[in-house]
């Protein structure tokens, strides 16, 4: 089959308007492929294959699974250049946007059997340390904006903030410390600009490194293998 060629039955017909109700909008669907978003996009300049144009029109045309695939969506930075470019008004990083978010309640699953969490486990001393420091830590409600548009999730889907804010308020000091997110966090902070409560992630990672150095934790021995290397 051509690479060209899409099968009518691959197409879920419900995905644009899965899109729309994420968007609370319609106006992507006004989209005329002139390709005005793709010529002032920065993440393309930077490589061919980041097209804005392409993933709009697979989002009209429902290529779920393609579109899930796209770096792009994951990528998009939100310069908004291709907003104000558009002569329909369609904004991208808003569709960027609720692409990822349904791409995240897909990849959510239950808790693996077994998952119970031992009463005598959890340090309720510990969220109180991390929240002297930050004390937005508690407003987190695990809605997965901030994994939804983590990079650091997309190269590996095992270095999660939602799970790693949800360590930390639940008092798991260990599995915390253990959790090498806290390290290779990038302080990207597109997780801070999409959160609707406000948590400020970045600081948390700091404040989490920092009361591990305190109780006699070293930096993980996988990092620092990696850095060897790349030495």
């Amino acid at each position: 089959m051509a690479e060209s060629e899409i099968l009518v039955n691959r197409l879920d017909s419900g995905f644009r308007q899965r899109i729309i109700d994420k968007m609370g909008n319609r106006d992507f669907l006004h989209c005329l492929a002139c390709g005005s978003c793709s010529a002032s996009c920065p993440v393309r300049k930077l490589d061919e294959k980041y097209n804005p144009r392409r993933i709009i029109r697979m989002a009209i045309l429902g290529m779920k699974e393609e579109i899930y695939r796209s770096e792009f969506v994951w990528m998009c930075s939100y310069h908004s250049t291709c907003l104000h470019r558009c002569p329909q008004g369609v904004n991208i990083g808003q569709v960027a946007d609720a692409v990822v978010q349904l791409a995240e309640e897909a990849r959510r699953s239950a808790p693996p059997a077994g998952g119970i969490i031992d009463e005598g486990r959890l340090d309720r001393e510990f969220k109180r340390r991390v929240m002297e420091q930050v004390k937005e830590v508690a407003r987190c409600f695990t809605c997965g904006s901030c994994t939804a548009v983590c990079p650091e999730t997309l190269f590996d889907p095992a270095k999660d903030p939602r799970r790693f804010i949800r360590l930390v308020n639940l008092g798991l000091r260990e599995e915390a410390f253990a959790d090498e997110f806290k390290d290779i966090c990038a302080t990207h902070y597109r997780c801070l600009s999409r959160c609707p409560q406000g948590v400020q992630i970045s600081q948390i990672m700091n404040a989490i490194k920092e009361l591990a150095v305190e109780d006699g934790y070293s930096y993980p021995a996988s990092l620092a293998e990696l850095e060897k290397a790349d030495k």
